[in-house]
């Protein structure tokens, strides 16, 4: 009695993996490019230009102002109306912590004049305008 059947039934010797090397570079790239276009910063503002600058050490509170003079705390917009107010509130017991201003280049100087102003009114001692490190051409 033959109970096997006459046919045998081969298996793949080797899988060809280079179908799925492909699908995997391709999620890969894709992956590294939308993570390449996250914007950490949240706002979008154009700093101005500077050759020497150092960043901040400690622990900051951010005010941006853009160019449609919207003003930021960190990242929550706040009405210029308030920004005294909430300054003084993130202050605290600590008016000593920096206040980092990024302005964006195209605004007149007067408008940051009167944030930094409104700053110094809510208490802060270190008022400071973020620039943007210029590259040297060689």
């Amino acid at each position: 009695m033959n109970f096997r059947s006459s046919k045998r039934q081969t298996y793949l010797e080797s899988f060809n993996f280079s179908s799925l090397t492909d699908v995997v570079m391709q999620l890969l790239i894709f992956f590294l490019l939308t993570f390449s276009f996250a914007n950490t910063r949240g706002m979008n503002v154009t700093l101005p230009k500077t050759s020497i600058g150092q960043p901040p050490n400690q622990k900051t509170i951010s005010v941006t102002l853009q160019k449609e003079h919207k003003i930021y705390i960190n990242s929550d917009e706040v009405p210029k109306e308030q920004l005294t107010d909430r300054l003084r509130a993130l202050l605290g017991s600590d008016p000593d912590q920096q206040i980092v201003v990024r302005a964006d280049k195209d605004l007149l100087l007067q408008d940051v004049v009167e944030v930094l102003d409104l700053a110094k009114g809510a208490g802060a001692t270190r008022l400071f305008i973020a620039t943007d490190a210029e590259k040297e051409e060689r």
